[in-house]
């Protein structure tokens, strides 16, 4: 499906939603979108990325579900979660090679990426995987590559199954204690990033 497509078909459902409970997002902010069935329910739900703050490379994410609170068809905003993913548009705040990006994936889940290719050493790319479960959604795997582009330090592979809690790290199987947080609870900094810590034997 096209992107002019898409706008054509969720404008008028997001104008209401979008002002209403996410203040200060203008379509503008948008900078990528996914459609899926989050909840399986036979029907297209939307997720968007927008950025929230661009001084600080401040990216946040809204998802909407068809019909969670009428019997109607329109979309309705179940999930904001501001100020939580890092990156830009090329340009606009960040460097290209900075740009964050969403997509659904076949098995109903919603894939969030960001990366940085464009400026320092190390050099990255870090998805998360939500997963809805229970009327929440889950932080449910976490794929994570980086190197040094100055081949000091040695490149890191990571996929890791959260909620069952096994993974490989640079081709080797690793088992760790499963994790059941909502999007809204996961700590995003590299530093505190929980499944980053995994991927580097820091748990």
């Amino acid at each position: 499906m096209t992107f002019l497509l898409l706008l054509a078909m969720f404008a008028a459902p997001l104008a209401g939603p979008v002002r209403a409970q996410a203040p200060g997002i203008a379509p503008s902010d948008i900078l990528d979108a996914a459609i899926g069935d989050w909840n399986k329910d036979g029907r297209e739900d939307l997720a968007l990325l927008a950025v929230t703050d661009r001084d600080d490379m401040q990216v946040g994410l809204y998802v909407y579900l068809r019909g969670a609170e009428t019997d109607g068809s329109l979309l309705t905003l179940v999930l904001t979660v501001p100020d939580k993913i890092w990156g830009a548009r090329g340009g606009e705040g960040g460097a290209f090679g900075q740009e964050p990006s969403i997509k659904a994936l076949a098995n109903g889940s919603i894939a969030i990426t960001t990366q940085n290719f464009g400026i320092g050493r190390e050099r990255w790319e870090h998805t998360l995987s939500l997963a809805y479960r229970d009327g929440r959604f889950l932080v449910a795997g976490l794929t994570f590559s980086s190197f040094d582009s100055l081949q000091e330090e040695e490149p890191l592979a990571c996929d890791l199954n959260l909620l069952t809690g096994r993974g490989i790290v640079n081709d080797k199987p690793v088992r760790f204690a499963p994790l059941s947080l909502t999007f809204d609870r996961w700590e995003t900094t590299s530093g505190e990033d929980p499944g980053i810590r995994i991927c580097r034997g820091r748990q």
